[in-house]
């Protein structure tokens, strides 16, 4: 019976490491490296940018966290505001805070209000399949003045499916990514509902991502810088070339 007991730990010792070696991580894998982005509308003119640095990187036996800053700019590359959030790549998952779909620029209005954020983690598995339906997430934010709630906004990440495996060039470079579509309706005053489509390549992230209404596209991202040598004190974000 010991000699049991025994096996079936080890067996179980075993299955843990191999899942958190076998998960695949979804931004570049180094203490301060830092990817850039430039947004544009439905008819392709710019309407601003974005850098993301990995601020704080942590391995732990296999499985990795981290903290993501992401500094927004508008379309004449001033600064509207930043943000936080969290990524961890544990036991075969990849999950992002939804904390990631904050807008920055709209958050900075709120910057002298106490804001409670309620968020789930959008959960990526190792072994994606096209075909494969993902959880859902959900985004709660409250802000409150002097005591009183002033405002909500929710934040919700339906339908998410691996639609296809598809190549992707930008200025970045040329990435292998899995397209991963989605639902996301967002309530405050009154309620917004879109389609979007997400690009993703191991070790870089995000390389394209589109929103659409009623088949039309809105607006849409691209990756357009990587670079993983420079500290979290330093951009390399080149705005407008």
């Amino acid at each position: 019976m010991k000699k049991t007991m025994v096996l079936v730990s080890m067996f179980l010792f075993v299955a843990v490491i191999t899942l958190a070696q076998d998960c695949k991580y979804y931004f570049p894998k180094k203490q301060g490296a830092q990817i850039e982005y430039k947004s544009f509308d439905g008819k392709d003119k710019l309407t601003g940018s974005s850098i993301q640095i990995s601020k704080e990187i942590i391995e732990t036996g296999g499985a990795y966290t981290a903290k993501i800053e992401t500094q927004s700019f508008d379309k004449k590359g001033k600064e509207t505001g930043s943000n936080e959030y969290s990524v961890k790549c544990e036991n075969g998952t990849y999950s992002i805070d939804m904390k990631s779909f904050m807008d920055a620029q709209t958050m900075a209005a709120y910057e002298d209000m106490d804001v409670k954020v309620n968020s789930d983690n959008l959960e990526i598995p190792a072994n994606l399949n096209v075909g494969d339906e993902l959880k859902d997430g959900k985004l709660e934010i409250s802000i409150y003045s002097e005591g009183m709630k002033i405002m909500g906004m929710v934040t919700d990440i339906t339908k998410r499916k691996v639609e296809a495996k598809e190549e992707i060039t930008t200025n970045a470079g040329i990435f292998s990514c899995y397209k991963i579509t989605y639902t996301m309706t967002v309530k405050s005053m009154f309620s917004v509902r879109m389609e979007a489509a997400e690009w993703i390549a191991e070790d870089v992230g995000t390389v394209k991502s589109e929103t659409y209404s009623n088949g039309k596209t809105m607006g849409y991202t691209l990756l357009t810088g990587i670079n993983n040598e420079l500290s979290p004190n330093r951009l390399f974000l080149n705005k407008f070339s």
